[in-house]
C-alpha cells in the first residue's frame, strides 16, 4: 500500500458513504446563506461581495467566509441551483479533505495505519452535519487547504535539506492558508499547526520550517483578522450563543466544562448525534458543579497527557494537540462564540482524533498482527459507516430535522421553536401557539424567540397570551428595541389600538429624540391607515434633533412601507451619507437595500 493508493481508497470511501445526500435539500442555515442569498447564485454577485460578511446583510450576523460563498455561486450558476449538484460538490470536498489527511498521517504512522485513519476519518458520523448540510461546506474547505499547507510546509523543509530554494513552496504554502482563512475562522490556527507538525515530523538534518515563513503566516493572519473587521466589525463576537445571555465569564466556564463530557462521546461513540445542543440538550449553569470539576480535571490530563507523550510517543502527543488546538476557537473557553456545541465545528478537530487511532491500529497490528488489525478497522469503520448513512437524511430539510429532534430531544427549547414555525407556516396556529409555549418553558432567556411567540399569538387573536410572553421578555437592558417593536405589535392588534396610538404620540411628544418611540409612532399610524401621518413622523423626529443616520434610515423604511421605492431609495443614500462606522449600521443599511430591491409589498393596514 502507497500513500498515494491510501488516499485514493480513503477518499473513495469518504464519497461512497456520503451518496445518499444527494437527496438532501436546503436545510437551516442553507435556506439564508445559499437558496436566498443573490450573492451566492452568480460568480459575478459573489466577487462583488467579497467585502461583504458571509450572512446577507438582513439578518446582521457577520463572519467573513468569501470564498464558500463564492464556491456556492460557481455551483449555483453551472447547475441552475440544483440542490443534487451543491450536495454532490459538498461531498467531493469531503473526499479532498480526506485524501490530503492520508499523507499527513503517514509521516507519524506509515501509509497502511495512514490509510485506516483516513478511512475512519471518512465515515465518522460527526461528521455529516458538515457534509450533509450544505453550509458545513466551509468546514471540509478549510480542512483541506489546512491539510494542503502540512504538505507543502514539508515540501520546503525537503528542498532546503536538499539546499535548493523553496521560495515557490513557501508561496503556495501561503496561498493555502489564505484560502483556508477565506473558507473558516478555524483556520486562525494555521501558524500554531505548521509549528506542531514542523516539530513533530522533524528528523535530524531536517533544518526546519524557515522563520520567514512562520513570520509570513502571522503576518497574513493580522492582515485576515483587520480585513474580517473592516468588513463585519464585532458582529460575530457580540452575536454569542444564547446559552450565554447575561452569563460573565465563571458562568460561561460552568456551562462549558461539563460539555467537555459531550465532546468527548462524540468523538468516540458518535451515536447520539444532535443539530441542536442549546439548553435544554446542554444545560446553562451559572455555578460551577462536580461534573464542571471533573471536566477541567478531563481537560488539564488531555494536555498533561500530550506533552507527557511527546518523547515517547510522537503520534499520539501530536494527535491530541491537534484536536484541542482546532477545537480551541469555537470550545467557549477564552470567548464566547455563537455556539455551545456543534458538531460541525469538530470536523478539523477529528483529524487528530484520526491520527491518535491509527497509531493506536499501527500498535494493535505489531501485537495481534495485521490480519486482525485490518478486521478491527473494517467492523469499526463498517459500524461508523452504517450511523453516517442513516443519520444523512436526518439534513434532507427542516421537516426532516424537526421530526427527528422532537423524538430524539424533546428538552430542546430550540426544537420546539423550530416546530412553531412549520406549525404556523401550516395555519395550526394554536399547536404552533403550543410549541411557543413549551419552546418559552424550557428556556425562558432569550427575548427573541419570547417575542417571536407574541407576534404568533396576536396573529392569532390572542391578545392576553401575547401580553404574557412580552411580559417575559422584559429583562433590563437585554433587547430593548425588540421588546419595544414586539409591544407595539401586539398592541395594535389589540381591542385598545386608538389608546395606544395615543401613548405611542405622548412618548413621542415626552422624548422627540428617541428613535424608537418615533419608529412605534410610525408604525401605529401605518397599522391604523393613516400613512401620511407616518410619513410626517421623520421629519419632525429630524427637527427635534434625533439622530440623523436614525431619522433617514427609519424614513426609508416607511416610504418602502407606503410602496414609494424611489422616495425609500433617496431617504436611503441620505442615511448611508450619515452612517456611522459600525458594523450594526451596516447591517442595518443592508437590510434596507434587501426591501428596496425584493418584490413590492402591497399596504395594507389594520382593520
Amino acid at each position: 500500500m502507497t500513500v498515494r493508493r491510501g488516499a485514493l481508497v480513503a477518499a473513495a470511501v469518504a464519497a461512497v458513504v456520503y451518496l445518499p445526500s444527494l437527496g438532501n435539500r436546503f436545510a437551516l442555515d442553507d435556506e439564508m446563506i445559499v437558496e436566498r442569498n443573490p450573492a451566492a447564485h452568480t460568480v459575478a454577485g459573489a466577487l462583488a461581495a467579497f467585502d461583504q460578511p458571509y450572512w446577507p446583510p438582513e439578518h446582521g450576523a457577520g463572519l467573513y467566509r468569501p470564498l464558500v460563498v463564492l464556491s456556492f455561486a460557481v455551483d449555483w450558476q453551472l447547475s441552475g441551483g440544483s440542490a443534487t449538484w451543491l450536495h454532490a460538490v459538498n461531498v467531493a470536498w469531503h473526499a479532498a479533505a480526506t485524501a490530503l489527511l492520508v499523507p499527513v498521517l503517514a509521516v507519524y504512522v506509515g501509509p497502511g495505519a495512514a490509510l485506516a485513519g483516513g478511512v475512519l476519518f471518512a465515515v465518522h458520523p460527526v461528521h455529516v452535519e458538515a457534509v450533509a448540510n450544505l453550509v458545513g461546506r466551509a468546514e471540509a474547505m478549510a480542512a483541506a487547504f489546512l491539510f494542503a499547507a502540512l504538505l507543502l510546509a514539508r515540501a520546503v523543509r525537503r528542498r532546503r535539506a536538499a539546499g535548493r530554494s523553496a521560495l515557490a513552496l513557501e508561496g503556495a504554502l501561503l496561498v493555502a492558508v489564505a484560502l483556508a482563512l477565506l473558507s473558516k475562522e478555524h483556520a486562525a490556527v494555521a501558524v500554531a499547526l505548521l509549528a506542531l507538525d514542523d516539530l513533530a515530523t522533524r528528523t535530524k538534518g531536517d533544518p526546519g520550517l524557515p522563520w520567514r515563513t512562520y513570520a509570513a503566516t502571522a503576518v497574513l493572519t493580522a492582515a485576515w483578522f483587520i480585513a474580517r473587521r473592516a468588513v463585519e466589525g464585532d458582529i460575530s463576537f457580540a452575536s454569542v450563543a444564547p446559552t450565554f445571555f447575561g452569563l460573565g465569564t465563571a458562568g460561561r466556564l460552568a456551562t462549558m466544562l461539563p460539555a467537555v463530557f459531550v465532546l468527548l462521546r462524540l468523538m468516540v461513540w458518535p451515536f447520539d448525534l444532535s443539530p441542536d445542543y442549546h439548553p435544554r440538550v446542554i444545560e446553562r449553569l451559572e455555578h460551577f458543579t462536580l461534573e464542571g470539576a471533573a471536566g477541567a480535571v478531563v481537560l488539564v490530563a488531555f494536555v498533561l497527557l500530550a506533552f507527557a507523550l511527546w518523547r515517547r510517543n510522537r503520534a499520539v502527543s501530536a494527535g491530541l494537540l491537534l484536536a484541542g488546538l482546532a477545537w480551541l476557537p469555537t470550545a467557549n473557553l477564552l470567548f464566547p462564540t455563537g455556539v455551545v456545541v456543534a458538531e460541525r465545528t469538530l470536523y478539523l478537530a477529528s483529524a487528530g482524533i484520526a491520527l491518535v487511532a491509527a497509531e493506536g491500529l499501527r500498535a494493535l497490528s505489531l501485537r495481534v498482527g495485521v490480519a486482525r488489525a485490518v478486521a478491527v478497522v473494517l467492523v469499526v469503520s463498517a459500524v461508523f459507516g452504517a450511523k453516517t448513512t442513516a443519520a444523512i437524511p436526518v439534513w434532507r430539510s427542516n421537516r426532516d430535522l424537526v421530526l427527528r429532534d422532537l423524538l430524539a430531544h424533546p428538552e430542546s427549547y430550540r426544537v420546539h421553536q423550530a416546530a412553531a414555525r412549520v406549525l404556523e407556516r401550516l395555519g395550526r396556529r394554536r399547536a404552533a401557539l403550543a410549541e411557543y409555549g413549551v419552546s418559552a418553558e424550557l428556556y425562558p432567556l432569550e427575548v427573541p424567540n419570547l417575542i417571536e411567540a407574541a407576534k404568533a399569538a396576536a396573529d392569532a387573536g390572542d391578545v392576553r397570551l401575547a401580553r404574557r410572553f412580552l411580559a417575559d421578555a422584559e429583562r433590563p437592558g437585554w433587547a430593548k428595541p425588540l421588546t419595544e417593536w414586539g409591544r407595539a405589535y401586539v398592541e395594535l392588534h389589540a381591542e385598545s389600538r386608538g389608546a395606544f396610538l395615543d401613548e405611542a404620540r405622548r412618548r413621542a411628544a415626552s422624548a422627540p429624540r428617541d428613535a424608537s418611540a418615533a419608529r412605534i409612532l410610525a408604525g401605529a399610524f401605518l397599522a391604523l391607515g393613516s400613512p401620511d401621518s407616518a410619513r410626517a413622523v421623520w421629519p419632525a423626529f429630524l427637527t427635534h434633533g434625533g439622530d440623523p443616520f436614525l431619522g433617514w434610515l427609519y424614513r426609508s423604511s416607511t416610504f418602502i412601507a407606503v410602496g414609494m421605492p424611489d422616495s425609500a431609495r433617496g431617504a436611503l443614500d441620505s442615511a448611508a451619507a450619515r452612517a456611522p462606522r459600525d458594523p450594526a449600521a451596516r447591517a442595518d443599511l443592508g437590510m434596507i437595500r434587501v426591501l428596496i430591491a425584493g418584490p413590492p409589498t402591497p399596504y395594507r393596514p389594520l382593520h
